[in-house]
């Protein structure tokens, strides 16, 4: 299993306090001078820098899509699914043949 802080854990104690605390004061600076829009894309784009880099960090998320209803409450599918199947059959089956 994928263990996301595992390479923070064997930096503890921070080996560079002063460094830490410059990158803290930076981000710091730019929520009070920039807002905080800015500041969260400074991030997201560090974090898909360290990627590019391989470096290990837990994933980004992909889309902003959070499906916000559950499938118990979804509503019945509306047409006939074994006519609709049928139909992708015949597609799939005529885009294959030669011809």
């Amino acid at each position: 299993m994928f263990d996301q802080f595992g390479d923070f854990k064997r930096q503890l104690p921070d080996r560079d306090q002063d460094e830490t605390a410059d990158w803290v004061k930076s981000l710091d600076s730019v929520v009070e001078d920039e807002g905080r829009a800015r500041a969260q894309f400074i991030l997201y784009r560090l974090l898909k820098r360290a990627r590019q880099h391989n470096l290990g960090l837990p994933p980004l998320t992909a889309t902003r899509y959070i499906n916000t209803i559950s499938p118990e409450q979804e509503p019945e599918f509306p047409g006939d699914e074994q006519m609709e199947l049928r139909i992708r059959r015949m597609r799939s089956s005529s885009a294959s043949s030669p011809g």
